[in-house]
């Protein structure tokens, strides 16, 4: 009998126990475990047969799960999904490990949630069987017949096939398919003769961190460069010390090959690496200095003499940041602007050209090919070779740039591995290696646009992801890297990590704040990455960090600390005794004339502030604001902590006099004045969240300025975006507003799809936007606009348009109980809602969201709705599934199930956010 070394591992999934209930299941697993092996071509897990080990049972079979090349499920209708095997089920999706999905209905036709959350085009196979035989007889067959049909379809040319060339373009060109030996030639003008060196080691270091599973060749104990070299790697990307390099061994491997001109300046460059890696970036630059002068002395190569000066200039520019300086005179760049020839690497350029265009030919025979055929990397080796190159020359010549931005270039090779073949290991590398570029800005990009990849982090990965961090070598480099990874990946952490990882970070930000000469460009990340994580944080601690930022002299941090205190602490989690402190910080703060600090942000903490105490308890605070800013006290303050009706007609009439002046005044000499703010937006949330009686008198002159607005073609977009919304809740709120206002209403009905406004070339809000906000409104007037509204719809194809639609139907939705919508409107929302809740727009998702859990309450909608609630809370970014869990009552009311099924998911969600707000609807 042939046997088969190298057999594909099968990995068998159901309920697992010694119970009764289980039997049918272990009976069933033996029975399909016996019939694949007498194949000769499977290996079957099954975790009632592994051995003992010292690994935790769960790590045990989520290892084999990981390892696993195929898996096959088997669930029971009845039983539903155990928790066991939705874990597995979740590995499987997040590792994209092919699967086999069994339900049997013999005992319930009902479909459990897993099966809900299959049923969409790019889901993994299953079916319904009706008895645990059909089972055992049929996975077996369907194993072989999918195995077959991979091969049946490399025949016809539309497999998913394993590339060895990388999708370059076919060719004969012996030049264009460079096949390099083992061995390669450094830079010939630093050769010794003929000699030429391995970089085997550094080599295989790149295919294993790009290779899943991939097992690393045995090397030779041979202690040459290639060897020395190699010892650097794990102190670059996997936290080992610096000092385990052995640097004075290392040079004497090198001044065995170098000329001896070169060697001096190398063996300098490498003393001033030594002292980089120990924080000692003034003593660095003074030995650059020194390899600088020696390489001009000797008259080396120019590109190797602008390599020193770009570690200088560097070094002397981050050696200033750290001292909040800034300087014009950098040693390193005047030099470097001395130079006349423009900077070429011999060897390091042609390989990262050589890599950049590899790449960039594989993404264009990637875009062109057809849709019923998909290639994977599979000689990914010709990528990281490229790498491990340009590693070894940095390594050679000492180079600290390149050694650095390795990093950026395992980003680059790691991003398009996982955006093509979509693996969970390459998105891992590819956002630790994001965090390590230290850009707040990408690495909140990369979040967001891969959010649902962030959603499936276990708090293992997640301090894996944050441990990485560890690999930056400057101090103040590595908090960076620390804040920004903890802002992204802090909610994911289990409660032990977090508590261990915020409580060293907390170390350095009390020491940065205690500082007199703290540095300064820490300020946006620490702020930044303390609102990313409040939720988790203790909002005492958050209190009094903002607190004695204020009563420091450090007034270039009042600002920021201000605001966090008046957007982002939750002062119901706060000590009362701490609330009252500052609240006499704010009181004195009032009577400063000399301060510096944002009066909006002062006021908006008084409107904090004010809510909080009773009017007896705050008198002190009133009278200073009351003294301070009579007109702010009167209107907003009051409106604010109090709202009492004088103050609300008060501040309505403020606010329509505004909107009058601005009717009269926008566009007037040919001038235009894009505001800041606006009125129709605090009106708006007057009338939707208060219950306040205001004159009909007062809300029909509001409604008619309204309209103006709209009516006057001088305006801008965007203000008759805002006016359009105020006017859908003035018409939901009082039914009879449009027949009190019927003049103003006909010129508005009149006016049709001929919408004019001045358009702003900075707005992202098109012309086009306006039209479908009028039809929106001409349906409160009872027209029929249906078709019209569809035909808008269908032209916003762009995500800021979808966006800002879904906007407008949420905020036309709003109070929808006042006043009915038609079902011919309700269905296109319906429709449109189901195609954005699908897109890779996060902001999209989470603003469609809101549209499905308002359209529950139209019965034949409510299956439909839950079912893709099911994939969304399985599936989607926290950021989406909270609106599902902020909306959980609303769901009750129609699926108490599907609700059920939401709450619980939830209560054991990665994220800590979700998982809180969970509690809250228990």
């Amino acid at each position: 009998m042939i046997q088969i070394e190298d057999r594909l591992k099968v990995f068998i999934s159901s309920k697992t126990g010694d119970d009764q209930a289980s039997i049918k299941y272990n009976l069933a697993r033996k029975a399909i475990k016996e019939m694949l092996e007498l194949t000769g071509l499977f290996q079957i897990y099954l975790f009632e047969e592994a051995g003992t080990s010292s690994m935790s049972a769960y790590n045990h079979y989520i290892q084999r799960l990981k390892s696993a090349d195929v898996c096959i499920f088997l669930i029971d209708n009845e039983d539903g999904v155990p928790q066991g095997v939705q874990n597995e089920v979740d590995e499987v999706l997040k590792n994209n490990i092919p699967s086999l999905y069994y339900f049997c209905d013999q005992n319930s036709k009902e479909k459990t949630s897993l099966q809900t959350r299959l049923l969409h085009a790019n889901a993994p196979k299953n079916k319904t069987i009706h008895s645990f035989e059909d089972f055992i007889q049929r996975s077996t067959t369907d194993l072989i017949d999918d195995i077959l049909s991979v091969y049946r379809s490399y025949g016809f040319g539309n497999a998913i096939l394993p590339s060895n060339n990388l999708l370059m373009e076919e060719t004969n060109d012996a030049n264009d398919i460079q096949i390099e030996s083992e061995k390669i030639n450094i830079p010939y003008i630093l050769s010794i003769g003929s000699k030429k060196i391995s970089k085997i080691r550094c080599r295989e270091y790149f295919i294993s961190m790009f290779f899943r599973n991939e097992k690393t060749k045995e090397m030779a104990s041979e202690l040459d460069i290639d060897y020395y070299c190699s010892t650097l790697l794990p102190i670059m990307f996997n936290g080992s010390n610096f000092n385990t390099f052995k640097i004075s061994e290392y040079l004497k491997m090198l001044q065995n090959i170098l000329p001896q001109a070169y060697f001096k300046v190398i063996e300098l460059r490498w003393k001033a690496i030594n002292e980089y890696y120990n924080n000692n970036l003034f003593e660095s630059i003074e030995i650059l200095k020194l390899a600088y002068k020696d390489s001009l002395s000797n008259k080396l190569e120019d590109w190797f003499i602008q390599d020193i000066l770009i570690d200088l200039r560097n070094q002397i520019n981050l050696y200033h940041e750290n001292r909040n300086e800034f300087t014009n005179q950098n040693f390193g760049q005047i030099e470097l602007d001395k130079m006349n020839n423009s900077l070429f690497y011999p060897n390091i350029d042609r390989y990262e050209k050589n890599l950049l265009e590899r790449l960039e030919q594989d993404r264009q025979k990637s875009d062109i090919e057809a849709y019923s055929s998909k290639t994977f990397l599979g000689d990914r080796s010709l990528y990281t070779n490229s790498i491990a190159d340009i590693f070894f020359e940095a390594m050679i010549f000492g180079s600290m740039t390149h050694l650095t931005r390795i990093y950026s270039i395992v980003q680059k090779l790691s991003y398009e591995c996982f955006v093509r073949n979509n693996e969970w290991i390459m998105f891992k590398l590819n956002f630790k290696n994001t965090i390590m570029s230290l850009d707040k800005k990408k690495v909140h990009r990369m979040a967001r646009t891969f959010s649902t990849h962030l959603e499936k982090l276990t708090p293992e990965e997640a301090k894996e992801i944050y441990d990485y961090t560890g690999n930056h070598i400057l101090t103040n480099h590595k908090l960076v890297a620390q804040l920004l990874a903890i802002s992204e990946v802090g909610y994911y952490l289990s409660d032990d990590d977090f508590s261990y990882v915020w409580d060293n970070l907390k170390v350095l930000l009390n020491g940065w704040k205690n500082s007199e000469d703290s540095i300064v460009n820490l300020e946006n990340y620490i702020f930044y990455t303390l609102k990313r994580i409040k939720n988790r944080l203790n909002q005492n601690y958050l209190t009094e960090f903002c607190l004695s930022i204020l009563k420091s002299k450090s007034l270039r941090y009042h600002d920021s600390a201000i605001e966090f205190l008046c957007q982002s602490v939750n002062y119901s989690k706060v000590d009362y005794k701490l609330i009252i402190k500052l609240n006499e910080f704010i009181i004195n703060l009032l009577k400063d004339e000399s301060s510096s600090i944002s009066e909006n942000h002062i006021k908006c903490l008084c409107c904090q502030l004010g809510k909080l105490f009773n009017n007896k308890e705050n008198q002190k605070l009133n009278s200073r604001i009351q003294e301070k800013w009579p007109e702010f006290y009167e209107l907003e303050y009051s409106i604010e902590t109090n709202k009492n009706m004088p103050s609300s007609t008060l501040f309505l009439e403020k606010h329509l006099e505004i909107i009058k002046y601005r009717n009269l005044t926008q566009g007037e000499n040919g001038s235009y004045t894009k505001y800041s703010d606006s009125s129709f937006l605090p009106i708006r949330n007057f009338f939707g969240n208060g219950s306040t009686i205001i004159s009909e008198e007062l809300i029909d002159a509001i409604f008619r300025e309204t309209a103006n607005t709209i009516l006057n073609s001088k305006q801008m977009i965007t203000d008759k975006i805002e006016a359009y919304k105020l006017l859908y809740i003035l018409c939901r709120i009082d039914k009879y507003i449009i027949n009190r206002n019927s003049q103003i209403v006909g010129k508005l009905i009149n006016m049709g799809g001929n919408i004019d406004a001045y358009e702003s070339m900075l707005s992202h809000v098109q012309k086009q936007m306006l039209v479908f906000a009028h039809y929106l409104l001409l349906e409160f007037f009872q027209k029929d606009v249906s078709v019209s509204i569809l035909n808008e719809l269908s032209t916003f194809n762009d995500e800021a348009s979808q966006i800002e639609a879904c906007k407008l139907i949420k905020i036309y939705l709003d109070k929808d109980d006042k006043l009915e919508t038609s079902q011919s409107i309700l269905r296109l929302f319906f429709q449109f809602s189901l195609i954005w809740i699908n897109s890779t727009s996060l902001d999209l998702r989470w603003h469609s969201i809101h549209l499905l859990i308002k359209l529950l309450n139209v019965e034949e909608y409510v299956e439909t709705i839950t079912n893709r609630f099911i994939r969304i809370i399985n599936e989607d970014d926290s950021y989406v599934k909270s609106q599902l869990v902020h909306g959980l009552g609303e769901i009750e009311k129609v699926d108490t199930k599907t609700a059920k099924y939401i709450l619980e998911k939830s209560l054991v969600d990665s994220n800590y956010v979700i998982r809180e707000i969970a509690l809250t609807k228990k």
